[in-house]
């Protein structure tokens, strides 16, 4: 099982970052610790709680949607659901997480 970030990606990160790509901090900083990646449910992290990364809601989940085919091409899965509650009638938010598989 893939639970960390190969010294390869980690630099690609950094260089897409630092040529001013927006989406590589939400990978270098919420999704992964150092190389390690924070896996699972339980590190799920929701749309609101991303927008302090990337600002504007419209950049946010375009963001997570380059983070997410990126991920696709290195063998991750960068996913999102929406935790809706039975007879609730206004949708939830939307929560991404790494999971590998």
């Amino acid at each position: 099982m893939i639970e960390f970030l190969s010294p390869r990606e980690v630099e690609e990160l950094k260089t897409l970052q630092e040529a001013g790509e927006s989406w590589p901090r939400l990978m270098l900083e919420v999704f992964s610790e150092a190389a390690r990646l924070r896996l699972g449910w339980d590190e799920a992290r929701g749309e609101s709680a991303l927008l302090g990364i990337v600002a504007e809601h419209g950049a946010l989940r375009a963001a997570l949607e380059r983070a997410a085919r990126w991920c696709t091409e290195h063998g991750l899965h960068l996913l999102s659901f929406e935790e809706i509650e039975p007879g609730e009638d206004a949708a939830a938010e939307r929560r991404w997480f790494m999971a590998v598989g």
